[in-house]
């Protein structure tokens, strides 16, 4: 289309299968857009933006700028000058949308792998067309690719309502819902062959990357880090086995005495009719730890977990097996019955739910409950090291975390008691009654 043209909103081709393929993902993309605000209004803000107020402030930002950015490229396709409009557009992009995300890109949750080098790639190619706009500012083609290199979230939040809703790529639902996104919006402004260059660029930064690092940044850097609460792929696994082997409570002593395999074999059979779950986290960590212990010296030795490990179908060569070993043991030869149930505990975290007859209706009561699904071991209090690797599996870095957490903390107890959280951590009960619900740790009975 012709940069005389004008306005373009009157001389769009049609008949241009290319024209016409960004004329309705532009116009889809606005519908989404009031969607996703919508949404954003009514629903808390993922904790990793708020737990820091200088992210509370560049959200804000990056959310005012991109309405801005979006109705200032609206403006200028309707109207008969748009030179002043796609002005505005650029300075909204420039000044304030493209380095807000760039300031929230490390932060991203999923596979940071592939997100990290492909949103950055994204967000430069954004500035890059809002710079070419005001260098063109009649030019319908940077106008459109200004416009739709804006609306990578939307579609990300789109397919990540799609792919929730048909339980689709469980466990990378969010690496797949913005890989799915950049897809659909990067062949609109560059053609197909933008995909190319988007996968040889995740591909370079990660070469360059996987020889410049620790071995520990690596493992973090190709781990999905979900939106929604979950255990760690590492550790999934092996902590469903130790629980279906809490259930099991009144058979401990007859399973003790078999081989790791019949005795795994017999805890499978056995939870079918067996159901203890209202039992607390310290209780089934003690039932766990007398499932394993085979000699009965209220020790468990090396040899012996891994036996269960084994007989849970973790080999030796599997990644959870010297994750289990390093996590439990810590250099020591033997774990106590305190020492597992320390270890055990903290990770029921993740594993833990409750079922309640209704949702509270008051805050207070939605915060109690909250607190009482992470109070794992009933104690009334909240360990700071368990709420900050709860923090730390929601994508908030571990340095913001632990300062987030000592502010919180206002008697420096290392614990946070329900008035604290209540009064404190509002950010943190307000995004998890629904984030615990969606995950089943909350169950709200028919």
């Amino acid at each position: 289309m012709n940069s005389t043209n004008l306005p373009h909103s009157e001389h769009i081709d049609w008949s241009n299968g290319e024209i016409a393929y960004r004329m309705y993902l532009s116009y889809v993309s606005l519908f989404f857009d009031v969607a996703v605000l919508a949404y954003h209004f009514s629903t808390p803000f993922h904790p990793k933006f708020y737990v820091k107020s200088a992210r509370r402030r560049v959200l804000r930002l990056h959310i005012w700028s991109g309405c801005m950015e979006i109705i200032a490229c609206i403006a200028a396709f309707y109207a008969e000058d748009p030179t002043k409009y796609a002005y505005a557009a650029t300075v909204f992009a420039l000044i304030s949308h493209v380095p807000s995300t760039f300031y929230q890109i490390p932060t991203v949750l999923g596979i940071k792998a592939f997100l990290v080098p492909s949103l950055s790639l994204v967000t430069a190619l954004h500035g890059y067309f809002a710079v070419n706009l005001v260098l063109n500012p009649t030019s319908f083609y940077y106008l459109i690719s200004t416009y739709m290199t804006v609306h990578i979230y939307a579609w990300s939040r789109v397919f990540f309502a799609l792919y929730y809703r048909f339980k689709l790529f469980e466990g990378h639902r969010f690496s797949a819902a913005m890989l799915t996104s950049g897809m659909l919006l990067i062949p609109s402004v560059m053609g197909i062959q933008g995909n190319l260059i988007l996968l040889v660029g995740v591909v370079a930064s990660d070469i360059v990357l996987r020889y410049c690092n620790s071995h520990e940044f690596w493992v973090s850097w190709t781990t999905e880090h979900p939106r929604e609460l979950a255990t760690s792929p590492e550790k999934k696994m092996v902590l469903e086995t130790l629980i279906t082997a809490a259930e099991v409570a009144h058979n401990v002593d007859a399973m003790a005495v078999q081989n790791p395999k019949d005795r795994y074999a017999h805890i499978c059979h056995r939870i079918m009719s067996v159901n203890v779950r209202h039992s607390s986290p310290r209780s089934k960590a003690e039932t766990v730890f007398k499932a394993i212990d085979v000699n009965h010296d209220n020790e468990l030795s090396v040899s012996e977990f891994k036996h269960f490990l084994s007989a849970c179908g973790i080999q030796a060569h599997d990644k959870e097996y010297s994750i289990l070993l390093e996590s439990l043991f810590e250099n020591r030869k033997v774990s106590t019955l305190d020492d597992f149930c320390t270890w055990f505990t903290k990770n029921w975290l993740h594993n833990n739910s409750i079922s309640i007859p209704r949702l509270p209706k008051t805050p207070r009561g939605q915060a109690k409950l909250v607190f009482e699904t992470l109070d794992s071991d009933s104690s009334g209090y909240l360990d700071i090291e368990e709420l900050q690797h709860l923090l730390v599996s929601w994508g908030l870095p571990e340095s913001e975390a632990a300062g987030y957490l000592k502010e919180c903390d206002k008697d420096s107890s290392n614990g946070i008691d329900f008035i604290e959280f209540y009064e404190n951590m509002p950010t943190i009960w307000k995004f998890a009654i629904q984030s615990f619900i969606d995950e089943g740790k909350i169950l709200i009975e028919p």
